[in-house]
């Protein structure tokens, strides 16, 4: 008998544990009656919850599914961290991409969306280019006059996923396919543009800007001189031969050809030349609108390798960040092609680092030949104590500065 009532309450204790994880704590009967507790103090929602919008449990009255109505350690008494809480229904929006939108990957969803209700589609805070240019200013984008018709119209989202693609540049298809899905390259006028090359499966995007341009025909700002010369062949094969966009010298030699300073720096101790890295990783060989014909923005060049610098640096516990990192200048401090000084730096780090930290040019911990790192036996530099990117410590030190970084050397303390 006793076992029977035990399994009774068991089974009743669970379903009232089901029936509060389904309604965030709230009872259906009750759901109304909370909202209007809600709206003595937050009467702006008596108007939002009308919208047609409006997001699904706030519509239900279910404030419980995200707010704790009586205490929180986050924001807005929210039950969890923001991106945590909206992952737990809208689960996998940009995580199983290789590429995250910069809201997406800081879990900062109300940079785009409501979280109650919204006049606009998918509770967006703002239309089109009202809301993408928030961010991504038109003088960034438009580089002239002469304007994508999408991308005049703020029609962002033809093009670009806004949560994540395994695209670098976040776009919906591959850039192969992406323009050809309206554009036509099988036209006479494409064909004699291209100088008779095939451009089936090519990326379009490596001479044409898609948002805007100085040029004609959105050609980018900076040429390459062969491009601007017509002289294809400079580096390609002949446009009548069996591999016509194959290169005429094998690998990187095509560009030294031209490109000799390149081919010193390569020959330095500390260098980008090995396998797999090739320097259409890092440049356009065609047109760009960025200084040295790279491809894009510095930063995002860098961290489509470096990518432990790139975790490091959206760590919630990072705090201090280099200037030069926060500018997205790595070539403040690092030659991008070679130097013989280690990480690629632009000068030995004592001369680098006290070019700008003057201060420590005169005062400093010992370092250099008579002043030996323990742990590696290395002579202690700038770095032995300091991350060149991005810390949780103040000064940017590798561990707390009050005892922990000292005892990693003077473990007798």
């Amino acid at each position: 008998m006793w076992q029977n009532k035990r399994l009774l309450y068991i089974c009743i204790f669970l379903l009232l544990a089901l029936i509060y994880a389904v309604t965030g704590g709230v009872c259906p009967a009750t759901a109304e009656t909370s909202f209007k507790k809600c709206l003595e103090c937050h009467k702006s929602l008596e108007k939002e919850i009308k919208l047609k919008g409006a997001h699904t449990p706030f519509k239900n009255f279910n404030c419980g599914s995200c707010h704790n109505p009586h205490v929180s350690k986050h924001k807005s008494l929210m039950k969890k961290e923001i991106g945590s809480l909206c992952k737990g229904c809208h689960e996998g929006k940009g995580v199983k991409q290789k590429n995250s939108h910069d809201p997406v990957e800081k879990s900062n969803c109300l940079e785009c969306h409501d979280p109650h209700a919204s006049k606009n589609r998918n509770l967006l805070v703002a239309k089109g280019k009202g809301l993408c240019f928030k961010c991504h200013k038109a003088e960034n984008i438009f580089f002239g006059k002469i304007k994508h018709e999408p991308a005049r119209k703020g029609l962002c989202l033809k093009c670009h996923n806004p949560h994540g693609s395994d695209d670098f540049s976040l776009l919906r298809k591959n850039k192969e396919k992406i323009c050809i899905s309206c554009h036509s390259i099988e036209s006479d006028k494409t064909k004699k543009a291209h100088e008779f090359y095939p451009v089936s499966g090519t990326e379009c995007v490596s001479c044409h800007n898609p948002h805007g341009a100085k040029n004609n025909n959105l050609i980018k700002q900076n040429k390459h001189q062969p491009f601007a010369e017509g002289k294809c062949r400079k580096c390609h094969n002949s446009p009548k031969s069996e591999n016509p966009l194959g290169l005429n010298k094998k690998g990187a030699l095509v560009c030294l050809q031209c490109h000799k300073k390149v081919d010193e720096d390569f020959n330095k101790i500390s260098n980008h030349f090995f396998d797999g890295v090739f320097c259409i990783n890092c440049h356009n060989p065609h047109a760009s609108d960025q200084s040295g014909m790279k491809k894009g923005l510095l930063k995002k060049i860098c961290f489509n390798c470096h990518q432990d610098t790139k975790w490091r640096m959206s760590d919630k516990k990072t705090k201090f960040l280099h200037p030069e990192v926060k500018k997205g200048n790595c070539n403040g401090c690092h030659d991008p092609h070679g130097s013989n000084s280690r990480l690629l730096l632009v000068k030995n780090e004592f001369v680098l680092c006290t070019s700008c930290h003057k201060r420590h040019a005169t005062f400093s911990h010992p370092i250099g030949a008579n002043a030996i790192d323990p742990r590696s036996k290395r002579e202690i530099t700038c770095i032995t104590c300091h991350v060149l990117m991005a810390s949780k410590h103040e000064f940017s030190l590798r561990f707390d500065g009050k005892k922990e970084l000292c005892i990693q050397c003077h473990s007798s303390y």
